[in-house]
């Protein structure tokens, strides 16, 4: 058997975790996925609609509509804190 890895504070560890850097720092990947995604649904849902509340599930529109409202504004929150930190930076005032 090996032996475990020891830390810089000497002690010895048997697991051992890579070091992996983020993929999106400032999450505007991600919310411009969900944002594409709830409009998807949305536009599925709207032409559904008729059939819909037929069965009673007429309220999914309105979960359609308000999950791309939200991923809408949270769009635009990290687009603006995407443009702060690339400001702070480059070593401009900030707005």
């Amino acid at each position: 058997m090996s032996e475990p890895d020891e830390s810089p504070t000497g002690e010895s560890h048997l697991i051992r975790q890579a070091e992996v850097p983020p993929l999106d720092v400032d999450g505007v990947q991600a919310a411009t996925v969900g944002s594409a995604l709830f409009a998807i649904a949305t536009v599925i849902l709207a032409f559904a609609y008729p059939r819909l509340t037929t069965s009673g599930d007429g309220w999914w529109l309105g979960v359609g509509i308000s999950g791309l409202a939200l991923g809408l504004i949270g769009l635009g929150y990290t687009l603006l804190r995407r443009r702060r930190r690339r400001s702070r930076s480059a070593g401009a005032p900030p707005s």
